[in-house]
C-alpha cells in the first residue's frame, strides 16, 4: 500500500514539498500542477508554502534536483568505476551507466518516481533550464558524457546534448508508457536493458550532414 504523504507528520514540510513535488511533477508534468495541489499533496493547509520554502515551482525543482542529483550520481560512479575494472569503457556500457541509475532509485511507496519526474522536467524547456542550473551537481555524469563524445566522434556540442535527451526519454518513456504494463520485476528489467541497447544504437547513427 503507498503511504500518503500528508501522514508523515513528523517530516519537515520542505522535505514533504520535495516528494510531493517529485512526484506530483512526474505525474503531471511542470505546467499540470498548481503550488495549491502540491501544498495539499504535502499534507500542509498553507498554499503558500511552497513560495516560503522555495521562492516558486523552479525553486523546488532546484530543491529536488539537489537532493536526489547526489545519490544518482554515486550509482554512476560505482557504474563507471566497475566499466573501468572490466576495460569496457564502450559506447553499451557508458550509455548504461548515465541512463540506468535514475531507474534504479525508489521512493519510499516503492515508485520510479524520480525518474518520472526527470522525464517530466526533461520534456519542458523551463525544467531543462532547471537542468542547467544544476550541472554542478553532476561531475559523474559529464565524465560519463566525456567518454560518450570519445566514442562518437561525429558528434559534437548540442548534436549530442540533443540526442542524450531525446535518448533519455525513450528509456523513461518505455518504462511508463508501457502497455500492458508489467509488473513481473525480471521482465523488466529485460524490458529496460533492451531500451537501452535501442539507446546506443540511436546515439550511433549517422549524424545528419551540416548546413
Amino acid at each position: 500500500m503507498k503511504r500518503a504523504l500528508s501522514s508523515t507528520i513528523h517530516v519537515p514540510v520542505a522535505d514533504r514539498l520535495i516528494a510531493a513535488g517529485e512526484r506530483l511533477i512526474g505525474l503531471h508534468g511542470l505546467d499540470g500542477v498548481t503550488l495549491r495541489q502540491l501544498s495539499l499533496e504535502a499534507g500542509t493547509g498553507n498554499n503558500y508554502a511552497v513560495q516560503y520554502h522555495f521562492g516558486d515551482l523552479p525553486g523546488l525543482v532546484d530543491a529536488i534536483l539537489a537532493q536526489r542529483m547526489p545519490e544518482v550520481e554515486r550509482m554512476r560512479g560505482r557504474l563507471l568505476a566497475q566499466l573501468r575494472a572490466q576495460g569496457a569503457l564502450d559506447l553499451p556500457g557508458l550509455v548504461r551507466a548515465l541512463l540506468l541509475p535514475p531507474l534504479e532509485l525508489y521512493d519510499e511507496a516503492g515508485e520510479r518516481s524520480y525518474a518520472r519526474f526527470t522525464g517530466a522536467i526533461m520534456a519542458s524547456g523551463q525544467g531543462v533550464e532547471c537542468i542547467t542550473r544544476a550541472l554542478h551537481l553532476t561531475p559523474v555524469s559529464d565524465e560519463i558524457i566525456a567518454l560518450i563524445a570519445e566514442a562518437l566522434p561525429g558528434l559534437h556540442g548540442d548534436l549530442l546534448r540533443e540526442r542524450l535527451r531525446l535518448v533519455f526519454l525513450m528509456v523513461l518513456t518505455s518504462v511508463f508508457n508501457r502497455w500492458p504494463a508489467v509488473p513481473d520485476p525480471l521482465l523488466d528489467g529485460v524490458l529496460i536493458e533492451n531500451a537501452l541497447s535501442m539507446a546506443s544504437a540511436a546515439l550511433a547513427a549517422p549524424a545528419p550532414a551540416g548546413p
